[in-house]
């Protein structure tokens, strides 16, 4: 613990740091959330000058929050950072938190198969002062280590052969299609009786400050979009497939098997070893139909876990 120091403030430029930050961590992505009221707090080694912990926090009124509109947020630390460090450093921004008059403290985490260890720790550590889940989601990965078809069961192979028998073809598309793509999804959403969190507006904000971090993925068939996903690399070992959809008229076909296939052998090309298929939830429960489709495809369960702390 006398290696380090806690600070509040923005990050200085002349601290390094082997963070691996998500992309909903980076102040550019905050900002999109938010033009103003969110602290920084870090944890600094005083030897090395490098930064170990972060943590960003959005306070408006009593109510503190991390993220304030993202799909997680929470805490960034090193993969091998001290326990005593991470609880001390938590306590902080408690504590600083508290001070500034916030009566309430939510944080969303990222799943936990993320960084198993960093999970393990934190949402521990959570509950060791006082925080309660108030929110938990069941969130799929897959894991990119083989081909697709050997992690898939028997039944989506199939749908997988009638599709390309069928003559479904695979497209990564540019950024040019994406209101294209997202009116598509959107309608796909409202057959179902669903709509989407992000308005297309703000989707082209974020799309347009993080080009280089959002990948847009087809199905044609005939020259017809059937399926279609709007995917993000929230690290550069993580592709997070944020929304996803099929034309019911495709059902029979399953197209996001297809769909699937394809984004895992681009996170293949692209040295990238999760493909997260997202939370399986409707109006906070289970949807079992959802969470069983994506752990035919080969995906793990993971919990995706909200705290909160109210004074």
């Amino acid at each position: 613990m006398e290696e380090y120091s806690f600070h509040e403030g923005v990050l200085p430029i002349a601290y390094s740091t082997d963070l691996a930050v998500s992309l909903f961590n980076r102040y550019e992505h905050l900002y999109l959330q938010s033009p103003d009221g969110w602290y920084t707090f870090y944890a600094l080694h005083d030897k090395y000058k490098c930064v170990d912990c972060l943590m960003h926090v959005h306070l408006e009124g009593i109510d503190a929050r991390s993220p304030l509109r993202s799909p997680f947020g929470g805490i960034e630390c090193s993969d091998d950072i001290a326990p005593v460090v991470l609880y001390a450093f938590l306590e902080f921004v408690i504590s600083r938190i508290k001070d500034k008059g916030a009566t309430s403290f939510t944080i969303k985490n990222a799943p936990q198969n993320y960084r198993y260890r960093r999970a393990a720790l934190t949402e521990t550590f959570l509950l060791n002062n006082g925080f309660q889940v108030i929110d938990a989601e069941v969130g799929t990965i897959v894991e990119v280590k083989h081909e697709f078809k050997e992690k898939a069961d028997t039944w989506e192979k199939r749908k997988l052969r009638q599709a390309q028998e069928a003559r479904l073809f695979f497209r990564s598309v540019s950024a040019e299609l994406l209101d294209d793509i997202y009116l598509f999804i959107l309608a796909c959403r409202k057959q179902k009786g669903y709509t989407l969190s992000m308005t297309l507006a703000d989707l082209r904000k974020t799309v347009n400050e993080f080009p280089e971090r959002h990948h847009l993925f087809t199905i044609y068939h005939e020259g017809k979009l059937v399926a279609a996903s709007i995917a993000i690399r929230v690290q550069d070992d993580i592709l997070y497939n944020f929304y996803c959809d099929h034309d019911k008229e495709y059902d029979s076909y399953s197209p996001v098997v297809m769909l699937i296939d394809g984004m895992h052998r681009f996170c293949a090309d692209e040295s990238i070893a999760m493909l997260d298929l997202g939370t399986s939830a409707i109006e906070g429960k289970p949807n079992f139909g959802l969470l069983d489709f994506k752990l035919r495809l080969g995906g793990k369960p993971t919990p995706k876990l909200t705290f909160r702390k109210i004074w």
